[in-house]
């Protein structure tokens, strides 16, 4: 049985009246020296007030009448019984125990911090790999366009030369990956000079700058493994996908497909103005590290490649292949410690 004793006020008029409260289980029984009579009503016809801090809490009965209490032990039990105001606990519960309350906001920002650095990654993953390959052709032929438009010009390599590259291409992606149809496009870099960039279906673009720049095959064998890489593990479109947000990789994950041609057209500038993050990065160059050294060239090619490129283009940020992220020492370091290790084995 619960009692708590407490002020009462019928309703009709502002008198105060001190009362003696007990529930034995289905009705309240409200009893004092000067009420007219005592009388009861069952519980669930009541309305308790939420809690809030340490003020004084009501029972509100069915007729318009009211019993205040500072009894919140005895209020508490009838909530419990009742099940009512859960919520309210709860909140009360955080506004009386700040340390609680700390440690809830320190979860929420490590949950914040953790599903940033795993959680979209992981959506964008699944996301990218749903996309149907029609769109992925569509977004390609079209991010093209645009960069022949904005960035790039018809190339200028004579026929045999294309060829030459053609042949490596194609011996290159089939080693890496036969299951993917590519393409190898040719463009003059414009504004871009030297470089190389993969777009989501298997196009491959490589400009005349580039190849000006490399010195035999094997450096450009290390440059096509690393954007065949950047297509295999589907690096462009999770790029994408990463920087759109939570809810637009849910309406992706669900099937909606006019979702995702919503922001194809961001595709080209996201690649001219960021290429692609450390760990994208450092996929593709281990990847083409590993090819270079299964072949039995070892990775001094592709370094050599990364450094004259770096060199061509002093303190700019551009497409995959030159994206700071991370710096090109770094890239460089890490290759040397990928064949060193493969020597071990």
């Amino acid at each position: 049985m619960i009692r708590f004793n407490g002020t009462y006020f019928d309703g009709k008029s502002s008198l105060p009246r001190r009362v003696s409260v007990f529930f034995d289980g289905v009705f309240l029984h409200v009893e004092g020296s000067n009420l007219p009579e005592a009388y009861k009503v069952a519980l669930k016809d009541c309305v308790i007030s939420p809690p809030l801090g340490k003020t004084n809490r009501s029972v509100k009965f069915p007729d318009g009448a009211v019993c205040e209490t500072d009894d919140l032990a005895s209020i508490r039990k009838l909530e419990e019984y009742t099940g009512v105001n859960r919520t309210w606990r709860f909140v009360d519960f955080l506004e009386s125990h700040w340390k609680a309350v700390a440690l809830c906001a320190i979860c929420l920002i490590l949950f914040v911090v953790a599903f940033t650095r795993f959680g979209i990654p992981f959506l964008a993953k699944e996301a990218a790999s749903r996309i149907p390959p029609e769109v992925m052709q569509s977004m390609s032929k079209d991010a093209l366009k645009f960069l022949d438009t904005q960035f790039l010009k018809p190339s200028h390599l004579s026929q045999e030369k294309r060829l030459e590259i053609t042949r490596l291409f194609r011996e290159t992606s089939r080693e890496m990956d036969p299951k993917t149809g590519y393409t190898l496009e040719f463009r003059k870099g414009k504004g871009l000079g030297a470089n190389a960039f993969a777009l989501p279906s298997g196009i491959i673009v490589v400009t005349d700058e580039l190849v000006a720049l490399s010195r035999n095959d094997r450096e450009i064998a290390g440059v096509l493994a690393h954007e065949i890489t950047h297509v295999k593990k589907n690096h462009a479109m999770r790029h994408l996908l990463q920087s759109t947000g939570v809810f637009f990789l849910v309406s992706v994950l669900v099937g909606d497909v006019a979702s995702i041609t919503s922001v194809a057209s961001t595709l080209p500038t996201l690649l001219v103005e960021s290429g692609y993050s450390r760990e994208f990065e450092r996929e593709a160059d281990k990847e083409a590290g590993l090819y270079l050294i299964r072949k039995g060239w070892g990775t001094k090619p592709y370094r050599d490649m990364l450094d004259r490129l770096t060199k061509s283009h002093p303190g700019t940020p551009e497409l995959s292949m030159l994206s700071t992220h991370p710096e090109t020492e770094q890239r460089i370091k890490a290759l040397q410690e990928l064949e060193a290790s493969a020597r071990k084995r």
